[in-house]
């Protein structure tokens, strides 16, 4: 009886910290200027991938780099989308 007590108590205290971790999302960040930002991982070799990769998420309206950060061969690029 005590064992399952134990697991119980387990089990409970197990799904409130996943329930808590779902809800704790990073809120989205946004430019100086308002835009929302977007962070694309690509290959630091391969500058055409990550100017694709931008450029798909911004719908082909050109985007501005806002930071970039190189590690380990994977740029890290955080942009902001051009308006219209």
């Amino acid at each position: 009886m005590k064992n399952l007590a134990k697991i119980a108590t387990l089990l409970s205290s197990g799904l409130v910290t996943v329930a808590l971790s779902a809800c704790s999302s990073s809120a989205p960040l946004f430019a100086s200027d308002g835009r929302p930002t977007q962070q694309i991982q690509c290959s630091a070799n391969s500058a055409s991938d990550c100017d694709q990769r931008a450029r798909t998420q911004c719908a082909q309206k050109g985007y501005d780099v806002l930071t970039r950060d190189v590690t380990d061969g994977v740029a890290n690029l955080v942009i902001a989308c051009r308006p219209n």
